[in-house]
């Protein structure tokens, strides 16, 4: 049995409800090898580094693995929890929403696919590689030995390629579709309780922006440039009939308001990348956000709170960052 320091213990321990007795001794020697080992995370390298490379009946360890009979999604809620407690009073909850590429070229690997790689890609050229994509929500924590915000992960994803689960016969989702998902699992865990979720382009989706309208959540994301954005309607006078109307008239597309940032924005300093300081141009409004066929969103009140979506324009020397934010006002 491995003999463990209580400050270790007591930081696993909760954990030790998925699993039986033997497993859970197996388990504790995978987490402290794969910290310890150098290189890739395997099985193999942490029984190395645990002193364990001459361990005969070594199969037990990997059986952890692939006949886990313990819930993944159990361990997350468990850790979430964990991580929560780290949270200062009045911190709000805020969470990042990402995708991540495992570079895996096995065989075996059934839900591989091509992706696009983020580190090697640049603006110019778009670099693909094979192999598995995650989805991974992390909660943002404030640590004392950074000036920046930790993103802790704590829930992650398969999301199989498209020939795969045609393969597979499944029917693929996308990747909004798997974060409504998660969505979903985060506001059961909290317990209704209100939160952030940050994510960049990819995740400026209406669908998203409603599902997190319904769990409590604040979507933060960036909008696309040509994103259909309205006034609010007018007022119905009282006795009309017919259908209220959903949206007002259509309001200045964002590339069209770059230079209305330049010179009308408010300039505001920011933290940038690499300890810098950078000055950023801002306007900031409220719209509706129309997609045909949904229902946009709009001031709505939803059970005694009042929701709102907010867009906010940011102009950039050359570019313009543009944000919309679903929130309770």
């Amino acid at each position: 049995m491995l003999a463990l320091p209580f400050t270790i213990v007591a930081v696993l321990e909760p954990f030790a409800v998925l699993f039986t007795r033997p497993s859970w001794a197996h388990a504790q020697v995978l987490v402290i090898g794969t910290l310890l080992a150098q290189g890739p995370r395997t099985v193999t390298a942490a029984l190395r580094a645990m002193g364990r490379s001459g361990e005969r009946r070594f199969e037990r360890d990997h059986r952890v693995l692939n006949r886990a009979r313990w819930s993944g999604l159990r361990g997350a809620q468990i850790l979430l929890g964990l991580l929560l407690a780290l949270l200062p009073a009045g911190v709000p909850i805020v969470m990042a929403v990402d995708e991540t590429l495992e570079r895996r070229f096995g065989r075996c690997i059934r839900a591989k696919g091509m992706y696009r790689d983020a580190v090697r890609s640049s603006r110019g050229k778009v670099v693909t590689c094979l192999g598995v994509e995650w989805l991974v929500m992390a909660l943002l924590v404030p640590v004392p030995w950074s000036q920046r915000m930790w993103a802790l992960p704590f829930l992650t994803l398969l999301r199989p390629s498209k020939q795969a689960d045609s393969e597979a016969g499944r029917r693929h989702r996308t990747t909004v579709e798997w974060t409504v998902v998660m969505v979903r699992l985060v506001a059961r865990w909290l317990g209704r309780r209100p939160w952030i979720l940050i994510g960049d382009g990819r995740y400026a989706c209406i669908h998203l922006g409603w599902e997190c309208v319904v769990n409590q959540a604040m979507l933060i994301s960036r909008l696309r440039l040509d994103a259909r954005l309205f006034e609010f309607p007018e007022p119905v006078p009282a006795g009309r009939r017919g259908r209220k109307p959903q949206k007002g008239a259509r309001l200045t597309k964002l590339t069209e308001r770059v230079e209305e940032a330049r010179t009308q924005g408010e300039a505001v300093t920011v933290a940038w990348y690499r300890g810098q300081r950078k000055t950023l141009r801002v306007l900031s409004d409220t719209a509706l956000w129309h997609t045909p066929g949904i229902t946009p969103l709009f001031e709505e009140r939803f059970e005694d709170v009042v929701w709102s979506v907010q867009v906010h324009w940011q102009g950039v020397t050359e570019r313009l960052v543009s944000g919309v934010g679903c929130m309770n006002g």
